[in-house]
């Protein structure tokens, strides 16, 4: 039977176009190349698109190439442009290899400005409203797609801000008062938020940890209830399982602390249909086999009421995706917090829009009043976000100069290099925040047992108390990469072997997954209801299958726990440590904050401020002093025109 070939024509010609040898037709691994890297990707795109001038002289196609690339590449890095004049092009050109032609770039942009019939420049770069690889806005450079999108969204949102929802005012206020009588009283910035949503077909709502959107979420459904809404037509959802379930349990347990009297008919209508949380993926109806979602203007969702939490991990697309798939008439609420890390992929969109649209902006922080720890990691996160270390960083971080001279509690800074006080910091962290209680050693290494789908009432206890315990404390990263010292997955590593050290068993089927270890999900299973940022832990289960006991991934289900062997548990990854951006959506009452060896590009204040405000009571960050400094001075630049296209109209 003939094997396939490695390569594409179209690739192996542009292999040769650089002067760069195909790797021969084999079953072994090439040799890595700068051509396999990511660079790869946006440089072979340019390639192609400037072949599709071929009259430019050499030169004006290699600068075409770049610029394409630099569009590419900006994308990847999470912009939606790049910017056009001579300066922007070389930045932007020096990122794909091509800064030389930033010149020459420049004029092939200005060139299309004007472009005439005949003019090659023309075939490969257009104005608005043309179909053109790429798109000259003003002063900005644009892959066609990205142009596309963004207008298009833009549109949408224009539309869905200014239709007027039909509702009566006073029925309006009297659910406000109602919802804000109950023993959790709304500030007057919760009541704000609440009476936008009621009022408005797209209403935003930002503000920090601490400030009351979740009490504010519960608000909303409770006073839609009070409305006459169904709540079978509201619907709960967040980017990651896990924030959709925190947004879900905070509903449910907001409702069990609202007043039983005769006037809460509302609320006990509420209380008895229970709201179920969902990722955003699935309340659009991804199909991973077919690759799209079932939800769009033309099969839109049927619920009246959409409320999204930690919004501001939505990307571009999704974020147009979720526009067109909310029927007109209905109310669309997104919480988040606009200073936080913006999604992976392209586009600030919930940031560019609270700053195009306006939004409910909650100031007061409702968990310092009575917690000095508290107040601390909000003086903190004050400062990082204002780009500053002075003197309310100075009065709420406690400097430390050994592992040994920690409290671990409030905010600390143990300002000495990773590879110096690692060791001795990970040795604290274990014996003070992952096994503290004396009975950990035996829940990790003890055999459950998993019976008609259900544990026991003595495994419950042991499980209960492994899984708050974990919930507890996190330690988070800038990066996972095993191949540094401070990376999410090299500091697991040093966490697994202490585990091992204590259990003294491993798994056979992989060294990473033994008895005891934390586990993320990385990928939604629609299959087994496992969802990206669900988190479980592997542990020695009896399932009363042949092969006797083995290691399963444990995950909790409502007031319960399920069990999947390792080989059907999906995608999962260990979960002692992560990056901070698998822990947005997420709070841990204590987080440490590595610092990365050396300073990199993705150590932003925005990054900083995420990893701090995961905290609820306790924050250590370690790394040197330097490295924070340049990580509140920096902020991460994503170019986009969402917020400049809704504050022009």
């Amino acid at each position: 039977m003939m094997k396939a070939k490695r390569l594409g024509a179209a690739t192996a010609r542009f292999r040769a176009a650089q002067g760069v040898a195909s790797p021969p037709d084999t079953d072994t691994e090439p040799e890595p190349h700068a051509l396999d890297g990511e660079d790869f990707e946006p440089r072979y795109i340019g390639w192609e698109i400037a072949r599709c001038a071929p009259s430019l002289d050499s030169d004006e196609q290699a600068a075409l190439a770049a610029l394409v690339a630099a569009c590419v590449a900006s994308i990847r890095a999470g912009s939606t442009r790049i910017a056009c004049e001579a300066d922007g092009l070389v930045n932007a050109l020096e990122a794909v290899g091509g800064a030389a032609g930033g010149a020459i770039g420049a004029r092939l942009v200005a060139r299309a400005r004007t472009a005439v019939e005949g003019d090659p420049v023309s075939d490969v770069v257009g104005r608005p409203g043309e179909r053109k690889p790429l798109i000259v806005d003003g002063p900005w450079l644009y892959t066609e797609r990205m142009h596309t999108l963004e207008e298009r969204f833009c549109q949408r949102v224009r539309a869905r801000a200014s239709h007027v929802l039909q509702g009566d005012a006073r029925a309006v206020q009297r659910a406000v008062a109602a919802v804000a009588s109950s023993p959790q009283s709304l500030t007057e910035e919760q009541k704000r938020a609440v009476r936008a949503a009621l009022g408005a077909s797209l209403s935003l709502v930002t503000g920090g940890p601490g400030s009351g959107k979740t009490a504010t979420a519960v608000a909303v459904v409770r006073a839609m209830a009070w409305l006459g809404t169904p709540m079978d037509s509201v619907a709960v959802a967040a980017p990651t399982g896990k924030a959709a379930q925190r947004l879900s349990d905070a509903i449910r347990h907001g409702l069990a602390a609202a007043p039983s009297t005769p006037r809460d008919l509302a609320d006990a209508g509420l209380g008895a249909i229970a709201l179920v949380p969902q990722t955003l993926h699935r309340l659009l109806g991804w199909s991973p086999s077919r690759g799209r979602f079932a939800r769009h203007e033309g099969d839109p969702l049927p619920h009246r009421v959409v409320v999204i939490d930690e919004a501001s991990m939505i990307d571009l697309a999704m974020m147009d995706r979720l526009l067109r798939s909310v029927r007109p008439d209905a109310r669309l609420v997104l919480f988040g917090d606009a200073d936080q890390l913006p999604s992976i992929e392209a586009g600030a969109v919930f940031r560019d829009l609270c700053a195009g649209l306006g939004a409910v902006r909650l100031t007061k922080n409702l968990r310092v009043a009575d917690d000095a720890n508290a107040a601390r990691i909000v003086g903190a996160a004050r400062s990082i976000n204002a780009g500053t270390l002075g003197d309310e960083f100075a009065a709420s971080v406690s400097a430390r100069a050994r592992a040994d001279e920690l409290s671990l509690e409030g905010v600390e800074h143990l300002d000495a290099p990773w590879v110096e006080v690692g060791p001795a910091f990970l040795e604290r962290w274990w014996s003070a925040r992952i096994a503290p209680d004396p009975a950990f050693a035996r829940r990790v290494s003890r055999t459950y047992r998993f019976r008609g789908g259900v544990f026991g009432e003595d495994d419950l206890v042991d499980l209960r108390a492994l899984f708050d315990g974990h919930a507890r404390s996190r330690i988070l990263c800038a990066t996972r990469v095993r191949g540094f010292a401070a990376g999410a997955d090299a500091i697991g590593d040093q966490l697994l072997a202490k585990l091992r050290a204590v259990t003294s068993r491993r798994s056979g089927r992989r060294r990473d997954l033994s008895p005891g270890v934390p586990v993320i999900v990385q990928r939604n299973d629609y299959d087994r209801g496992l969802f990206n940022g669900d988190q479980g832990m592997v542990l020695l289960v009896d399932a009363d299958r042949a092969v006797g006991p083995e290691p399963m991934v444990v995950f909790p289900r409502g007031d319960g726990y399920d069990a999947f062997p390792l080989e059907s548990a999906g995608d999962v990854a260990p979960a002692f440590a992560m990056t901070v951006h698998k822990a947005q959506g997420s709070e841990f009452d204590h987080v440490a904050v590595v610092l990365p060896e050396a300073d990199v590009p993705i150590l932003t204040r925005e990054l900083l401020y995420t990893a701090v405000t995961r905290a609820r009571r306790s924050v250590v960050v370690v790394g040197e002093r330097d490295l924070l400094v340049r990580a509140v001075e920096r902020t991460m630049l994503r170019e986009s025109g969402v917020a400049e296209r809704l504050k022009t109209t």
